[in-house]
């Protein structure tokens, strides 16, 4: 409560700024404001509704479920943690538990080692968002080849946030097609298909929107769409192939392979 004399906020009989009585023979405190008698743990005084100043102790159950909350916050994060990497030792053999990637992942498009490499492991926390989120991407392939469903599905909606997170400027042709393979890996035709006509809006000819647009309308199971998209893909593969273009560099394997089953597909040689 408040001295009367002083206003310091006290909980004895007496102030221990001024020295002021605060409670009577029979301990009763008076309001600061009116004098009025005040009830013993009163907040507030009964005739003119001032605050008394008087402060309620807490027991230790009021603080019970703040001390729950934190200590299911410690169990999540300790739980995370032995998840990753339990997963990287029984999954990811090749990628050190510290997030960092073996030298023999540096190469860049063609086979090339990547510039300043040398003997050692490459931190993901070194990588740009957009390098990161392509080595996410390459993640999903391998596992998904390998024939990993559930790796390649966790992987995938790791690799959908981090390109999510990178600026529209960043957000090439290659990107989109990168996008919409992760997509098909988690079998969402429809998202596949937005980043075909994405990539497609920037050239209609685009080697990587028409095979995607091919294996949207195979995963659909839209044979007549998906022979229309291969056969578009096969009249625009030469002049493709000799634009030079980036992203047909870095997917040259995957363009071999899909022009061999286009012409299985369309049965055009």
């Amino acid at each position: 409560m408040r001295c009367p004399k002083c206003g310091s906020d006290e909980s004895g009989k007496f102030c221990s700024k001024c020295g002021t009585r605060l409670r009577g023979k029979a301990g009763a405190a008076r309001c600061a404001k009116c004098g009025h008698g005040l009830e013993p743990g009163a907040l507030f005084c009964a005739e003119c509704g001032e605050p008394t100043g008087y402060r309620p102790a807490k027991g230790l159950a009021s603080y019970l479920p703040w001390v729950l909350s934190g200590l299911a916050l410690v169990a999540f994060a300790v739980a995370l943690t032995l998840f990753i990497q339990g997963q990287a030792r029984e999954r990811v053999g090749d990628m050190p538990l510290t997030g960092a990637l073996p030298e023999a992942e540096r190469v860049m498009p063609g086979g090339a080692p990547a510039a300043g490499g040398g003997p050692g492991a490459v931190d993901l926390g070194s990588m740009t968002p957009r390098q990161a989120a392509d080595r996410l991407f390459d993640r999903v392939m391998r596992e998904d080849e390998a024939g990993n469903t559930a790796q390649a599905q966790q992987f995938a909606t790791m690799a959908i946030q981090a390109y999510g997170m990178l600026p529209p400027s960043e957000i090439d042709a290659d990107a989109h097609f990168h996008l919409a393979l992760v997509d098909l890996v988690l079998g969402d035709t429809d998202a596949a298909d937005r980043e075909a006509d994405l990539i497609l809006a920037l050239d209609p000819e685009h080697l990587l929107g028409l095979s995607i647009k091919a294996r949207v309308a195979e995963a659909r199971g839209d044979e007549a769409a998906q022979e229309a998209a291969y056969g578009r893909f096969l009249d625009a593969l030469p002049g493709g192939l000799a634009s030079g273009r980036e992203e047909y560099q870095m997917h040259d394997r995957m363009l071999e392979g899909e022009a061999v089953r286009a012409r299985e597909v369309t049965g055009r040689n």
